[in-house]
């Protein structure tokens, strides 16, 4: 019987094999799609290859060729297990199909790299140091509402069964201090709030030195603020405490309402620059009762979740309820009460935990300066207040800055009216075709009507009056024309327009004759009509048109 010896591979067999298998495996791994069979198929070919060499053997005396030693390439060839390759070739192995998973392994991370802080110049100081703009700041950047904030303090012992505590603003080259006050555990009855507090010692005790007592507040226009408030609707201290026992509220099982009541009294809710002051100082208040920390809780006086449960109370008895939308800024779900309302409600408990007398509309930072030019060129706290009202109002701010430019003219139709209206008009759409001119009497719209088409103005043209407070929610670099009565020297909406980037252009009228003669006291700007010469307002609203021609991506040239 003839035995047949297993013959093994020469090295010369070995290494052809390995260069096939190494062209094999790159141009598969490398170029071809990962998958099983492809695999499979390699497999195949290196089986067959391996078989035809061996058909092709040598003889035994021939000169064996060493194996070559691995090149750069093989070396990082990944090698996990293999079934099908020889032991000898282990190094060489094939490795599994890929997936996307493995891919993403595999993919290289880039390195991140840590960065140094801007360069100091590319930020803005908000406390800088010069004299004008430490003016400005501190009356319309973050220190206006840091001041206050800073400036809390409880005025009623810790053995009180209500707490009073008031802050307070404090306004370079201003001797007055503006106050806003929350009060803690309170009373409602009669139609009274109570408040029982048993004062600290303004003598002995050092924080409250330059601080005013509660009946020492501040005193404002219209009987408005907090002194007027508690002169009027509270009763505190010794004559709060009957109420209080009465209704038993310095027991804490009594049921109370947990939320905040807000006591406004208005200056009157008709005009519109007087009414914006009042909501906006009311916001003030709020933003700064969320920053001051309550000595005795060591926390904010009010926290974000809080904002849910203001509730505003109107005091006073002027028959119209004007901008109750903007005093429901908070709390949306609350309606904003009367206080015959308020007392009327089933709802209504006697015990109250929070009632707050908020910065009067006097107080606002926006009044001063008024009759001064004020070199004050941004604002924070404005721009905040202009995105508020425009997203509480869900007014549409998107703009197609190719389209024309719009022009929009104030139409007074009360006092300060602009004579030949219909004249001075007509010749601008006649001069500015490609203008939009709109002719608008505010007081026939909505607020949000009015700010709807505000937001889409480029020019804002009109005697001077509360529509120019719209200056407030103009897009940035829109302009301002305000035509002033003669020698009124009021500068409270040239500075506004400078606080939010915006073009402003003025020229005085004169006053229209009259039939009558004027009084003794002369003749009232507040209700006076304005005439202009045609030629000086076309000269006015053209500057302020050409100002603005290469807005968006308009691109018209001024000649």
């Amino acid at each position: 019987m003839l035995l047949l010896r297993p013959r093994s591979f020469s090295p010369a067999t070995l290494a052809v094999a390995v260069l096939i298998i190494l062209s094999l495996y790159f141009f598969s791994y490398r170029f071809g799609p990962d998958s099983s069979s492809l695999r499979q198929e390699l497999a195949d070919s290196i089986q067959k290859n391996l078989q035809e060499i061996e058909g092709n053997k040598k003889p035994q005396d021939a000169v064996e060729v060493p194996p070559l030693p691995p090149t750069e390439e093989e070396a990082v060839i990944p090698t996990p297990p293999s079934s099908f390759v020889p032991t000898t070739l282990q190094r060489i192995q094939i490795p599994p199909p890929s997936t996307p998973t493995d891919d993403i392994k595999s993919t290289p991370t880039p390195p991140s790299y840590e960065l140094s802080p801007l360069p100091s110049d590319y930020h803005l100081d908000p406390h800088e140091t010069s004299e004008d703009k430490k003016w400005c700041e501190t009356r319309y950047g973050p220190t206006y509402l840091e001041t206050i904030a800073k400036n809390a303090r409880p005025y009623c012992t810790p053995e009180s069964t209500s707490q009073f505590d008031c802050m307070h603003s404090v306004m370079l080259g201003e001797n007055r201090l503006d106050s806003t006050c929350l009060a803690h555990n309170i009373a409602f009855d009669e139609n009274k709030f109570n408040i029982d507090c048993q004062l600290r010692d303004w003598a002995t005790e050092p924080d409250l030195k330059g601080i005013p007592r509660y009946n020492t507040l501040p005193d404002y226009w219209y009987t408005t603020g907090p002194r007027n408030i508690i002169t009027q609707f509270v009763n505190f201290g010794p004559s709060g405490a009957p109420a209080i026992e009465r209704n038993a509220c310095n027991d804490p099982s009594t049921p109370r309402d947990d939320g905040y009541k807000v006591l406004i009294k208005r200056e009157g809710g008709i005009n519109y620059w007087h009414s914006l002051m009042e909501i906006f100082s009311f916001y003030f208040t709020i933003d700064a009762l969320q920053m001051a920390i309550n000595q005795k809780t060591g926390k904010p006086y009010m926290s974000p979740e809080d904002l849910a449960k203001i509730q505003v109370i109107i005091l006073d008895k002027h028959d119209n309820k004007n901008y109750f939308e903007l005093w429901n800024f908070f709390a949306v779900d609350n309606p904003v009460l009367t206080l015959p309302e308020f007392a009327a409600k089933d709802t209504t408990k006697k015990c109250i935990s929070n009632i707050i007398l908020p910065l009067p509309g006097g107080s606002n930072p926006l009044w001063q300066g008024d009759w001064d030019p004020r070199n004050c060129d941004q604002s924070l706290i404005v721009e905040t207040l202009r995105t508020r009202v425009l997203n509480h109002l869900h007014v549409p701010q998107s703009r197609d800055l190719k389209a024309p430019l719009n022009l929009t003219f104030i139409d007074r139709k009360g006092t300060r009216k602009l004579r030949d209206t219909a004249d001075l008009t007509d010749a601008l759409k006649k001069e500015y075709p490609d203008v939009n001119i709109n002719v608008v009497d505010m007081a026939k719209l909505s607020l949000r009507e009015q700010l709807a088409i505000i937001v889409q103005t480029d020019v804002l043209v009109g005697v001077h009056g509360a529509g120019h407070t719209h200056g407030f929610f103009l897009p940035k670099q829109s302009s301002v024309v305000e035509i002033l009565p003669p020698d009124l020297k009021h500068k409270g909406f040239r500075n506004l327009a400078a606080l939010r980037g915006l073009r402003y252009f003025s020229d005085h009228g004169q006053f229209a004759p009259k039939e009558k003669a004027p009084g003794s006291g002369g003749r009232d700007w507040h209700e006076e009509d304005i005439v202009v010469e045609k030629a000086a307002f076309m000269k006015l609203v053209d500057a302020a048109v050409q100002s603005v021609r290469h807005r968006g991506f308009l691109d018209k040239d001024v000649s």
